[in-house]
């Protein structure tokens, strides 16, 4: 029989059996798309998922990691579970219900973030041949070495001479013009105390605003001393303060008891002692070049980082004065004149007046420490008779456009040379010149 009459008869055919099996096959044909249309989907679901669980253990790790232990504390590994909870809630998108739960630990400096989820998912076309939910779950996990808070050895150098000693702003200045009769508490010492005059009559002087703005730091400081403690990593930031006018001193010797270094701090003040009250930078450098400074990795408290934070006006200088008796003590032997200077007569004193010499950093940082500088504008009296004085006018004119620039040199980095002019400068500067000094010294334990 030919096709062609095989393909008649097969029309010709009444029974239905072809028809039941093309139908059945078609029914067949369209489960297998509807099953197909909803693995895809739960493949996608999966993917999304998966996905958020990968973000959220991240971000466990990552809020662990950057919280004040560590995340060596248990209190600071649940924070950062609700973070990764929270943000795998938000990633996850609309759908079925998802369960999800972060798990963090911490072990010798390293932080494990998991993330397990489950759910079902509930097909469309699945359910045609029996399969009413379809059970899907994942886990995700994010290692992270902590970053450490290294130990740090910072040494604030602070000028304590007689022009920190000048009223912070006009208004200071013109409490003391009209209590003691200058606006700076005052190279003109007379035997009187004028620098507490001031202060009583309500007068806030320079050296008050610098103190105020390490006083602050050392807030900051004892927070991030607790943390390492709690974490059992010991005290990490020790503390002195050198104070200088023509020659230097310790005013806190090098210490964690930064309790202590508060006390201190409290008592520090402008140096007005008999043979003092300049500014000789020359003998500041020779003195700190002779401090034993350990100038490690941070990893250890045998292999502490060291900074120096010098904060001066940047103007030195030196005064012969005439007559006699125990206050005319004469120009400071060691003065080194560094150009440009310049000495003013008019005053009844031969005063040496000059810039800042950067070349006198040089030994210091050749032997690895961090050295920071601050300038500390150095104000210029705005009110007569001290206005016209030729010394403030020498450092308005000439001095005060190379000071920075001069400071700047002495850095050890770019970053940590800062100039402040207004009270709140000097704090931000202090702060920022701190929280660089932590930063330099952080490290991945792992």
């Amino acid at each position: 029989m030919s096709f062609l009459k095989k393909f008649e008869a097969f029309g010709r055919d009444r029974d239905g059996t072809i028809a039941i099996l093309i139908a059945l096959i078609g029914t067949i044909l369209i489960v297998a798309v509807g099953v197909t249309l909803d693995v895809i989907e739960v493949i996608n679901l999966k993917s999304r998922l998966q996905a958020a669980a990968d973000a959220a253990s991240l971000t466990g790790a990552i809020a662990a990691r950057d919280s004040a232990s560590g995340g060596a504390q248990a209190a600071d590994r649940t924070t950062a579970q609700t973070a990764a909870n929270t943000h795998f809630a938000a990633a996850g998108g609309s759908g079925p219900v998802v369960t999800g739960a972060s798990k963090i630990t911490y072990d010798s400096g390293l932080l494990t973030s998991t993330f397990d989820w489950q759910s079902a998912f509930a097909p469309r076309f699945s359910k045609a041949i029996g399969i009413h939910t379809w059970p899907i779950a994942g886990s995700s996990s994010a290692k992270v070495g902590v970053s450490q808070p290294g130990h740090v050895d910072i040494y604030f150098v602070i000028d304590a001479s007689h022009s920190m000693a000048i009223g912070a702003t006009a208004s200071d200045q013109s409490i003391m013009l009209n209590k003691i009769g200058c606006t700076i508490g005052c190279h003109l010492a007379t035997g009187s105390d004028t620098i507490t005059k001031a202060r009583n009559a309500g007068a806030t002087l320079r050296f008050d605003v610098v103190k105020s703005a390490i006083s602050a730091i050392l807030t900051k400081a004892k927070t991030v001393q607790a943390a390492a403690i709690a974490a059992g990593r010991g005290p990490v930031i020790r503390i002195a303060f050198l104070s200088y006018s023509n020659t230097m001193k310790t005013s806190f010797a090098l210490s964690s008891d930064l309790t202590a270094a508060t006390t201190a701090l409290s008592s520090l003040d402008v140096d007005t002692a008999v043979g003092q009250t300049g500014t000789n930078f020359h003998t500041l450098f020779s003195s700190l070049n002779a401090v034993s400074m350990v100038n490690g990795d941070g990893k250890t408290a045998s292999t502490p980082k060291s900074f120096v934070i010098l904060m001066t006006d940047g103007v030195e200088d030196s005064v012969i004065q005439t007559g006699s008796g125990p206050t005319k003590l004469g120009r400071d032997p060691t003065f080194v004149n560094y150009s440009p200077y310049d000495r003013e007569t008019s005053t009844g004193f031969n005063w040496d007046i000059q810039g800042f010499d950067p070349t006198l950093c040089s030994t210091l940082k050749s032997k690895g420490t961090n050295l920071m500088t601050l300038n500390v504008e150095y104000l210029v009296p705005t009110l007569s008779p001290d206005s016209g004085d030729p010394r403030y006018l020498f450092v308005k004119n000439t001095l005060k456009s190379k000071i920075q620039t001069n400071m700047a040199s002495c850095a050890s980095k770019s970053e940590m040379a800062l100039y402040a002019s207004s009270s709140s400068d000097i704090t931000t500067a202090v702060d920022k010149l701190f929280t660089l000094a932590l930063a330099s010294a952080v490290y991945l334990s792992n």
